[in-house]
């Protein structure tokens, strides 16, 4: 039997009762198949420990992973503050293996090898393996994670995901891993299969400004752009271009306003002839900017920005280049990481960017989050952790 992916999404008051009417939903969908693995994605604003207890009890000990959003979709509905569910049914030409570990700000190498020491070796009949990896968005450190998990996991391992949201509180990111709900967190999904998974990636962001370098940065601060507050840089050089959608940059007042304008105005890491956007997600007192992972000291970037059509259109660019891997294999499911600065700059016309996904993957089955970051790893595509990016992943059947 071929594999299948379903998915439910919905809201509810009760978690509980939310959790166990999508697990139904789901095993309807399966029709008396077994659950093979499953992903979970939740707003931060719901009871999250009834919502996977109830999951958990009614999918037994079904391989789960997921983590807290900023938004949630499936090829039926784009909705917030709601829960989406996914399973893939099991069948021999699938085994899903998950784990979690944390400690992600002290030591990303030590957490991913932790969860990576936890999962076993691939099977001798199972050519291909690949891996969905989601971690605490505001750890800080998730360009880290993805290179450790590159490392550790090897050149051949090919893998998606993204960085856990809340509903852009930027207080607090979970992430699921079977019953567990952890904080500063790494879990991993690693698939073996028969068939090779397909990713594609694409963000859809322009240089406005010339080369500027980093001049001082800690980590996933940026305190100084050629020599000077980073703030009074971003205002300086985006100051017409902001003009053009009524932003005065010097009558931003409060930390919302400031906020919508640095999500528009991305900062894109100079790498050959592409570039690695990085959201900047607010501002300190010294005019300091704090990014959603570490910005290298000495590098060079471009303040970028994008159109609207742009975000629809490199949504649409980045299924194409996973359907074109997949050959004459038919598509399972699709998994889709889209970043939460896309649902800003689109704002109501999100829904599009996710019907040019549909548009290109068909009929089947597929479930996204609004995230802090996406991750892809395939050589020849933008590999590593990106902002304002959309990644998706394709399960032959």
């Amino acid at each position: 039997m071929a594999t299948k992916m379903v998915t439910s999404i919905g809201k509810g008051e009760d978690a509980g009762e939310l959790g166990k009417s999508l697990v139904c939903e789901v095993k309807e969908k399966l029709g008396g198949v077994d659950p093979g693995f499953a992903m979970l994605y939740a707003s931060s604003r719901l009871d999250l420990e009834k919502l996977l207890k109830a999951v958990r009890k009614e999918l037994g000990g079904t391989p789960l992973i997921g983590c807290t959003t900023a938004g949630e979709f499936t090829e039926t509905d784009v909705l917030k503050e709601s829960v989406a569910l996914s399973i893939v049914s099991a069948s021999d030409d699938y085994q899903f293996h998950v784990a979690v570990a944390t400690g992600l700000k002290e030591n990303p190498e030590a957490c991913v090898q932790k969860v990576v020491n936890a999962i076993p070796s691939p099977p001798e009949d199972y050519a291909h393996r690949s891996a969905l990896l989601l971690h605490d968005g505001l750890a800080g450190k998730g360009e880290e994670a993805v290179l450790s998990a590159v490392s550790i996991l090897g050149p051949k391992v090919n893998f998606a995901g993204g960085s856990a949201a809340d509903d852009l509180a930027f207080k607090q990111t979970y992430v699921f891993c079977n019953d567990e709900i952890t904080t500063d967190s790494v879990a991993l999904c690693v698939i073996d299969s028969k068939k090779p998974v397909a990713i594609g990636v694409k963000h859809g962001h322009l240089p406005v400004t010339g080369q500027l370098t980093v001049t001082k940065a800690v980590d996933n601060v940026l305190y100084e752009v050629n020599g000077q507050p980073a703030w009074e840089v971003w205002k300086r050089e985006m100051a017409q271009e902001a003009k053009t959608i009524g932003i005065d940059v010097e009558k931003l007042s409060d930390d919302s306003e400031v906020g919508q304008f640095l999500i528009r105005y991305e900062l894109g890491l100079t790498t050959g002839s592409e570039y690695k956007v990085r959201v900047p997600l607010s501002k300190n007192e010294d005019g300091s900017l704090n990014f959603a992972c570490t910005i290298p000291e000495g590098a060079g970037f471009c303040i970028m920005k994008s159109p609207e059509e742009a975000q629809i259109a490199s949504a649409e660019q980045a299924a194409k280049y996973a359907q074109e891997q997949m050959g004459d294999n038919k598509t399972a499911g699709v998994f889709v990481f889209d970043c939460v600065c896309r649902g800003i700059i689109l704002g109501d016309k999100f829904f599009r960017g996710v019907d040019a996904i549909k548009k290109v993957v068909g009929d089947v089955s597929l479930i996204g989050f609004e995230t802090y970051g996406e991750i892809c790893r395939r050589p020849g595509q933008m590999s590593g952790l990106h902002n304002t990016t959309t990644v998706v992943m394709l399960l032959p059947a």
